[in-house]
């Protein structure tokens, strides 16, 4: 595998159209074999939907506050600096408690399916 380096000129930031913001920094199309890497945006007291995914999630806080909210009413705060592992298939959403935007890395290993690539892709581009 080649080292690849994406230079943040290079990202463009994807729009889910309710405020949130993405940006793939690597995945299949990259030149990722085992893994998807990107960022998500959550603007103030703004939320995703409640999801699940059929592999490992890592979230790692970059800045802002807020909770990693599961389906059974079970509830993770999360700082900058704090980082938490979702499973497989666990229903649950990212939603940001404060007044500041908030900034979350995700890691999906193994790698997302094509379907999943394909749809975050297809979100419009705004940079």
């Amino acid at each position: 595998m080649d080292v690849k380096l994406m230079k943040k000129e290079q990202i463009e930031i994807r729009d889910f159209g309710n405020g949130l913001t993405l940006q793939i920094l690597l995945d299949k199309i990259e030149g990722a074999k085992n893994l998807d890497v990107g960022t998500v945006s959550i603007p103030a007291k703004s939320a995703t939907s409640m999801h699940s995914r059929p592999f490992e999630e890592v979230i790692y806080m970059v800045s802002g506050t807020g909770e990693c909210q599961l389906e059974d009413g079970t509830s993770y705060i999360l700082e900058a600096g704090d980082c938490i592992l979702i499973p497989p298939d666990v229903v649950h959403c990212h939603a940001n408690t404060s007044d500041e935007p908030l900034l979350q890395l995700y890691i999906f290993a193994p790698q997302a399916s094509q379907e999943i690539q394909d749809s975050l892709r297809g979100l419009p581009v705004i940079k």
